[in-house]
């Protein structure tokens, strides 16, 4: 596992070929899964920018200039997540692409419809994907970060912060 800080951990269908519908199956196939099995992961060297008032991340696409350059499990519905802080597993769910609606009952890591769309030549070269509690069928804006404790979405927004990657 890596160090201490801010990490989003992203697994494609190998390691972790499904999740069920339920929360109450996911997360513990989740907290189970071995990091190092991750076919990705978002450093925090490739963490752009975390837009705290609507749960978006930005980071570099070390594929190439759009997301049909990344790989399948980062757009099509296949992959999984797990956002990591100091170590401890905090949510973790499904990436989906936002224009594509999924029926299940946990966190979704949403490709954003402007990025898929490609409106804002600003993010060619970049991924932008928000948090959601779970799927829906349009993924509006969230405001709140989705670890249960609110001393520890604290703590992360601080040590973003601190990094100089935080949006307030």
């Amino acid at each position: 596992m890596n160090d201490a800080g801010f990490f989003v951990y992203i697994f494609d269908q190998t390691a972790v070929p499904g999740l069920g519908k339920t929360a109450e199956t996911a997360w513990p196939i989740l907290q189970a899964v071995p990091l190092e099995q991750a076919a990705f992961t978002v450093t925090e060297q490739l963490l752009l920018n975390y837009h705290w008032p609507t749960q978006t991340i930005t980071f570099t696409n070390p594929w190439g200039q759009t997301d049909r350059d990344a790989p399948s499990y980062m757009w099509n519905g296949g992959g999984s997540f797990v956002v990591v802080y100091n170590r401890q597993r905090l949510f973790g769910g499904k990436v989906v692409a936002a224009i594509s609606p999924r029926r299940f009952d946990y966190p979704a890591m949403a490709l954003s419809n402007d990025y898929i769309l490609m409106e804002n030549p600003e993010l060619q070269g970049k991924l932008v994907y928000s948090f959601h509690p779970k799927s829906a069928v349009m993924y509006p804006p969230q405001s709140q970060f989705l670890a249960d404790d609110p001393a520890i979405a604290e703590a992360v927004k601080n040590h973003l912060r601190q990094l100089g990657k935080l949006v307030e």
